[in-house]
C-alpha cells in the first residue's frame, strides 16, 4: 500500500490495539510514518531495536524479595500513559530474540510485566529480498501480527515534499522521471541508490551547497556550486506544476503537512 493508505490504516487499527507489522524496502518511510501517527495522536513513541537485544533482555533481571525471586523489567518498557511500542528492524534480530517477543505481541505481557492498556505494539522490518541483515520471522510470530506492506508512491512523496520545503528542482525532476523515486534492484552492489529517504537527503545537501555559494572560496572558485548546479540550475528540468496549491492544515504522510491538491 502507498504511504497515505498506511497512514489511514494505522489510525484505524491502533484504537483496536491490534499488533501490526509493516514490511517495506529500506528508505520508504516506515519508521517516519509510525512516528507521525504517534505525534498526531499525542502518543509517546518508544523505539526499541530488537537487534540490539539478547533474548532475555525483554524479561529483565531477577532479584530476591521477601525470600522469593521476582523479575525486574527493563526501564525502557512503559508502565503508564499511552503510546506506540515500536519494534523497529525486528527481522534483523536473531530468531531467538524474535521468539522472546511472542508473549509481548499476543498477550501484551512479559512474565509479570503487563503492557499498559493505552499502548499498542507495532513492528517493522525489511523483507529478505532487500539483502540486508535478515532472519526469517518464526511462523508463530507471523501469526500474531496483522501484516501491512508499504511501497513508495510518487504522488504521496510529492505532497510530502511540497509541505516539507524540498527544493522544487528535486520534485520537478522526479515528476519528469518518476521511476527514479525508488529503485528496488537489491542485487546491485552500489553504495547508493534512489529511495524516498535518499532523495530527501539529496535535497538537504543541495540546500547546504547553495548556501555555501554565497561564501567566498579560498581558491577563488566555489566547487560546491558545480555540484549543486549540475542538473538543478541548467533549466533542463520541467518546472513544478503551477497549479500545486496548499490549503488548510491537515496531517499527511511522514510529518505534519498541509493538504496539497494536484489539479
Amino acid at each position: 500500500m502507498k504511504p497515505s493508505k498506511l497512514y489511514e490504516a494505522l489510525h484505524a487499527l491502533i484504537g483496536e490495539r491490534v499488533p501490526l507489522h509493516i514490511w517495506g524496502a529500506c528508505g520508504v518511510g516506515k519508521s517516519q510514518i509510525v512516528a507521525q501517527v504517534a505525534d498526531d495522536l499525542d502518543f509517546e513513541f518508544l523505539d526499541v531495536r530488537a537487534v540490539q537485544l539478547d533474548p532475555v533482555d525483554l524479561r529483565g533481571l531477577p532479584r530476591i524479595k521477601a525470600d522469593q525471586t521476582e523479575w525486574v523489567p527493563p526501564k525502557f518498557l512503559p508502565t503508564d500513559g499511552k503510546g506506540i511500542l515500536f519494534l523497529d528492524e525486528l527481522t534483523s534480530a536473531p530468531q531467538m530474540t524474535q521468539a522472546g517477543c511472542y508473549q509481548l505481541v499476543l498477550d501484551r505481557k512479559l512474565g509479570e510485566y503487563v503492557l499498559p492498556d493505552d499502548w499498542v505494539v507495532i513492528a517493522a522490518g525489511n523483507p529478505a529480498s532487500e539483502q540486508g541483515v535478515h532472519f526469517s520471522m518464526p511462523r508463530p510470530l507471523r501469526n500474531r501480527f496483522v501484516h501491512l506492506e508499504l511501497e513508495a508512491d510518487l504522488n504521496d512523496w510529492c505532497k510530502w515534499a511540497v509541505g516539507a520545503g524540498v527544493r522544487p528542482e528535486i520534485i520537478a525532476y522526479l515528476r519528469f522521471k518518476p521511476d527514479l523515486l525508488h529503485t528496488a534492484d537489491a542485487t546491485s552492489d552500489a553504495n547508493a541508490w534512489p529511495t524516498p529517504r535518499s532523495w530527501e537527503m539529496s535535497a538537504e545537501q543541495i540546500y547546504s551547497l547553495r548556501e555555501a555559494e554565497a561564501q567566498p572560496h579560498p581558491g577563488g572558485q566555489n566547487t560546491a556550486s558545480e555540484g549543486a548546479g549540475a542538473g538543478t540550475s541548467t533549466g533542463r528540468f520541467p518546472s513544478p506544476p503551477p497549479n500545486i496549491t496548499c490549503s488548510g492544515p491537515q496531517p499527511l504522510v511522514v510529518m505534519r503537512l498541509s493538504e496539497v491538491s494536484y489539479q
